[in-house]
């Protein structure tokens, strides 16, 4: 199994360290961001489904998790037995993350 982050969802991962960062420290910012993305891996190599579908994408590959105050939008690739998760979107559950999807390079 492979488990990939999409660039795009590099730079929202950057952005939500850097506003979490504005009430605690850039370090601690970073750790949990880090831990929280960590927790999200971890479920997602044990069980891929575990998360709902998007609401926003009429496809079950692409589903979401929230961990603490923040979603992870992810997309499942299946060929075989082999399958890839790809993290395509991470923000705090306040963002409209419909803009987010549409500015993906994955989002069909």
């Amino acid at each position: 199994m492979k488990f990939l982050i999409e660039e795009r969802a590099q730079i929202d991962i950057k952005l939500a360290i850097n506003w979490l960062s504005k009430r605690v420290s850039k370090e601690i910012a970073r750790d949990r961001i880090k831990e929280l993305i960590g927790d999200v891996k971890n479920q997602l190599l044990v069980h891929p489904y575990s998360g709902r579908k998007c609401q926003y994408i009429d496809n079950d590959k692409y589903r979401e998790i929230i961990k603490g105050d923040y979603r992870t939008i992810y997309k499942i690739d299946e060929i075989g037995n082999d399958i890839t998760i790809m993290i395509i979107v991470f923000c705090h559950v306040k963002m409209k993350y419909q803009t987010l999807l549409s500015q993906s390079d994955l989002y069909s």
